[in-house]
């Protein structure tokens, strides 16, 4: 929705081409669903009897159950709850059975075919996750749109069902394999990521050159951050790297930013506060530099994205905001923006377990309070 007070960005006019320099400026709250979304509009979808309004180009996240096998300072999965004034632990639920989550999986998909959402698999660790394999071919089997596994790449190398990881991604047509490397340099980004198993400069090579045989893209994810990444010059580092390995595709991501009025304080925020690095600098010095040229603005409602060609290297750089990201829900009139999969085999609209959720039906909660222990529907319009 557009903000009150304030001008429609469709009305300035573009510096270069088709950049419109308020949205930088005010990135995520620069966001109109009808103006400058992606998809400009929502559409009409009943889940089990449930009618919806949902934005045309909402993508479908199903969330592994894996512990990530890393310990990153700035783990966003841990810093989603905590915006929300919770714990990761204290609020991911898993299904144990294999064929209750499947089965709820395959009604999800069933379910969400009008809408044909674009499909991330996510995590956790997607790519140590025994169910993986599985999930792949269910997804392949429904023809789900634009699907993309993200990962640290610990396991791509590894066997799952009598193939490797990175082949079952192979073979069931996933179109972008998104592996987060926060560093070049094999040894800082094992310090920066909290873990060693990551896959080491030949490991990614290898599997970036299977990928391009079996047309999945790489991209390589880096984190801004003041111990790492943080200036030009190590931003085309880092491109270097990336060439070198044979990706053509990297994102450089600013730590989320947080309402910290509400946010529960863990070691992850307190990290995110001290070592957040502002991308704005570097978009306007990257804007300066002949070697680069301008190709679009992404507005999302709590994320403002800016992607650039270096070559023949496609360069993206967002930032997210979960403060926003609450204040658009408030203010979307109840039109739902994302879907998530969550480990506990049920679909919300948020990345909350207990928030939004839309089902499918489980014949196991008709007795009991749906939430019982959980904040009620009133409680969680507000972080």
């Amino acid at each position: 929705m557009r903000e009150i007070g304030t001008h429609s960005p469709a009305q300035e006019q573009p510096e270069r081409g088709n950049f419109v320099a308020d949205w930088r400026r005010r990135q995520s709250r620069a966001f109109d669903l009808e103006r400058n979304s992606s998809a400009r509009g929502t559409v009409p979808l009943s889940l089990w009897g449930q009618p919806l309004r949902v934005y045309a180009n909402a993508n479908l996240s199903i969330y592994s159950a894996q512990r990530c096998n890393a310990r990153c300072p700035f783990c966003v999965e841990e810093l989603r709850p905590a915006a929300r004034g919770r714990a990761l632990d204290a609020q991911k639920r898993v299904e144990p059975d294999d064929g209750r989550y499947f089965a709820a999986l395959e009604q999800t998909l069933h379910a969400l075919r009008p809408l044909a959402p674009s499909v991330s698999v996510t995590g956790g660790e997607p790519s140590i996750d025994p169910r993986l394999p599985r999930i792949l071919r269910i997804l392949r089997a429904h023809e789900a749109r634009r699907r993309t596994v993200t990962t640290n790449g610990s396991g791509l190398l590894d066997q799952r069902e009598g193939r490797r990881v990175l082949d079952w991604i192979l073979a069931t047509g996933v179109q972008h394999l998104n592996i987060s490397r926060a560093h070049p340099d094999q040894e800082h980004n094992a310090q920066l990521m909290g873990y060693r198993e990551g896959l080491c400069p030949a490991g990614l090579r290898e599997v970036a050159a299977q990928a391009r045989r079996g047309d999945t893209r790489v991209r390589l994810s880096c984190v801004l951050l003041r111990d790492g990444v943080r200036s030009f010059g190590a931003v085309l580092e880092y491109l270097a790297f990336a060439q070198d390995l044979g990706v053509n595709n990297v994102i450089f991501r600013q730590l989320m930013q947080l309402d910290y009025g509400s946010v529960l304080r863990n070691h992850v925020v307190a990290y995110s506060e001290r070592k957040r690095v502002d991308m704005i600098p570097l978009l306007e010095r990257i804007g300066r530099d002949p070697r680069f040229r301008f190709r679009r603005q992404v507005m999302g409602y709590y994320y403002y994205v800016e992607v650039w060609r270096y070559g023949d290297m496609d360069v993206v750089l967002e930032g997210a905001d979960l403060a926003q990201l609450e204040v658009a829900r408030r203010r979307a009139g109840g039109v739902v923006h994302e879907l998530v999969f969550h480990p506990d085999a049920r679909l919300a609209s948020s990345w909350q377990c207990w928030d939004g959720v839309l089902g499918p039906p489980d014949p196991r909660r008709s007795a009991r309070p749906a939430d019982a222990g959980l904040p009620s529907v009133a409680a969680r319009r507000h972080p």
